[in-house]
């Protein structure tokens, strides 16, 4: 009879571990979900002002001054939309040579501007042009009136500002938009992602957009290059797109390079 209140205390003891075993399953099991509830830091978003915005558009202008690589280029308007493979070679202030190519490789016309002056070379018709750079010359080829260096320097992510009195700044949950006031009536709108990279340029006069200029595809580059460039004119429903594969940023190209000579036994005409 005396060993039936050890047994009785043994049990109790036994019970209450047991209890307590539970209670820390239990409380660890909350603290656990407790954790999983709660929302990870967040990394504090970097805040750009006016001054950032416009010290990255001059790096932008100094960073790229030359490229050498392959494009597709895509042309659209109310006649009709094209799209070519082609060798591109670009150089500031205002250099360019673009050989489009056929489906096998085979050059189908050669294109350069160089020193204002605009060469065109048809392989296939034997034929070869010469004229003065104009923005219409070139928008015979691209869609978009623009002068030659001013082609270089969108293609190059150089864009190219308007002279201004005074500038707004408005930040927005994708990132900034910079609105450059100018004289009659010139306005300047410039979006950015919420890192500072330029996306979009678009010329105004007033609130009519005159030409756009849209850049993406930076693919995690380093160097902060796009990939695809598109230049819009909205008044004339135009477009041309370039998406670069293959290219070498900041070549040294040879002046050469971009002078087209006509083929042996071609005469050379009097661009239209």
């Amino acid at each position: 009879m005396t060993d039936l209140p050890l047994q009785r205390h043994d049990g109790e003891k036994s019970f209450k571990n047991c209890f307590l075993f539970k209670r820390m399953v239990l409380t660890a099991g909350l603290v656990l979900l407790l954790v999983r509830c709660v929302p990870a830091p967040i990394s504090p978003q970097l805040v750009l002002n006016e001054r950032i915005l416009l010290q990255r558009l001059q790096a932008n202008a100094s960073a790229f001054n030359s490229l050498r690589g392959m494009a597709r280029i895509r042309t659209e308007d109310p006649s009709g939309s094209a799209s070519a493979r082609q060798v591109l070679l670009l150089a500031k202030p205002s250099s360019l040579r673009a050989e489009v190519l056929g489906p096998f490789g085979q050059p189908l016309l050669l294109l350069s501007a160089h020193d204002g002056q605009l060469s065109v070379s048809m392989p296939r018709e034997q034929r070869f042009l010469q004229g003065a750079a104009t923005p219409q010359r070139i928008a015979r080829f691209t869609r978009a009136a623009v002068t030659a260096e001013q082609l270089v320097r969108l293609a190059l992510y150089d864009v190219p500002l308007i002279a201004h009195g005074d500038s707004v700044m408005t930040p927005h949950e994708q990132g900034y938009r910079l609105l450059l006031n100018g004289v009659d009536g010139q306005r300047q709108q410039l979006d950015f992602d919420a890192v500072g990279r330029l996306l979009s340029a678009t010329y105004m006069q007033g609130e009519e957009p005159l030409l756009k200029v849209a850049y993406g595809r930076f693919d995690g580059d380093q160097q902060e290059f796009p990939r695809k460039m598109t230049v819009t004119m909205p008044e004339q429903a135009a477009s041309f797109s370039l998406v670069y594969s293959d290219i070498e940023l900041n070549p040294e190209l040879a002046t050469e390079r971009f002078t087209l000579q006509p083929p042996a036994g071609v005469v050379s005409e009097a661009l239209p």
